[in-house]
């Protein structure tokens, strides 16, 4: 789903596991915005870390534009091609 979500534009909000953080790129800081395409949170799966994810993509996206248009940029330029993931592996 995450993989659609960035192919259409739609950041996605996932826990920092498996193969979520394997695609999609966080925002961690502002020297992630050239390749941030999502908002991952960590430390356990827990309302805090997630509550913090989710205010900090409504605050990107009421309070900062342009790195939020960014941030759709490089998601719907993200390949998830599957040969080309294979050879990753």
């Amino acid at each position: 789903p995450q993989m659609y979500a960035q192919m259409y534009g739609t950041l996605p909000v996932v826990h920092e596991t498996g193969g979520l953080k394997d695609s999609v790129k966080g925002l961690w800081d502002d020297s992630h915005i050239e390749e941030a395409t999502g908002f991952l949170f960590g430390g356990g799966f827990n309302d805090g870390s997630m509550k913090h994810a989710l205010y900090t993509a409504l605050d990107t996206f009421h309070n900062r534009k342009q790195v939020f248009t960014k941030m759709q940029s490089n998601a719907m330029k993200m390949s998830f091609y599957w040969p080309t993931a294979m050879d990753e592996y």
